[in-house]
């Protein structure tokens, strides 16, 4: 018996594909060798932008380097915006690994 459209609305809005009933996974910020942090430019701005803290800096040779913490990343996107140099793109963790 076929589920009735009301059902697989729901399924949609709460995240899962109705044949699967698996969550959607949400992309996660991923960054790359252009970032200014690798090159000696001290630069954070990613950092304060992510509302849940999900961009780190660990001290390094040279500078702090940025480290994307996988489990707390949202994939809102606010850490691409704020990038002056372009370097963070969300992916989907599959493709972040």
């Amino acid at each position: 018996m076929a589920e009735t459209p009301d059902l697989k609305r729901r399924d949609f809005l709460l995240g899962r594909l109705a044949e699967a009933h698996q969550p959607i996974a949400s992309p996660v910020a991923e960054i790359s060798q252009s970032c200014f942090a690798f090159r000696g430019i001290a630069c954070m701005s990613c950092r304060d932008a992510c509302p849940t803290g999900a961009v780190r800096f660990e001290l390094a040779v040279g500078g702090a380097r940025p480290r994307i913490m996988t489990n707390a990343c949202t994939g809102c996107g606010d850490c691409t915006r704020a990038c002056p140099a372009d370097a963070i793109r969300l992916a989907q963790p599959e493709e972040a690994a």
